[in-house]
């Protein structure tokens, strides 16, 4: 939860909003993915991180926004920027499945699925591994795919509660 007013500031087309520490962790974060291949595909899918107190892609909305929970962005630069990566994938997997339906909302699954998680692990992975994260960091995310429902359920009540529950 924010106390007083949220800053504001937009880096490379990505608006970013929090205190100021989330938005020194968050720039430093996206300076790590400005030079790589993989940072067109979070421009094209995120228009803004916020802070908040849970971890969570809205991919749904105008402007696809990333709230991001302090156990997350307070972690290394290095794993705030996977994550990053990470939702960005979700939102771009979502954006696909939007345009295949012409504009209908996608089911849960084609973007929030066992697959399309696993799809945004591998991307997330990818990043770290150009990023030259840790092997003990690869191994974890290799690790997440195996078991890809960490997150809980993705349809009705239930996924609400779940999303409630989290602790990134």
């Amino acid at each position: 939860m924010l106390f007083g007013p949220a800053l504001s500031e937009t880096v490379d087309g990505i608006e970013i909003r929090g205190r100021p520490e989330f938005l020194l962790q968050s720039k430093q974060s996206l300076e790590l993915l400005k030079p790589m291949a993989q940072f067109k595909v979070i421009q094209a899918n995120i228009a803004i991180i916020r802070q908040g107190n849970r971890s969570g892609m809205r991919a749904w909305t105008e402007n696809p926004t990333f709230i991001v929970g302090r156990r997350t962005w307070e972690h290394s630069v290095l794993w705030y920027a996977s994550a990053i990566a990470h939702d960005a994938y979700h939102s771009k997997l979502y954006r696909e499945a939007k345009n295949a339906m012409g504009g209908a909302e996608p089911e849960a699954d084609a973007w929030t699925g066992v697959a399309a998680e696993k799809q945004c692990l591998a991307f997330q992975r990818e990043v770290m591994l150009d990023l030259n994260a840790d092997p003990e960091t690869i191994a974890y995310l290799e690790d997440c795919v195996k078991h890809p429902t960490y997150q809980g359920r993705n349809h009705g009540w239930g996924s609400w509660l779940d999303y409630r529950r989290r602790w990134w």
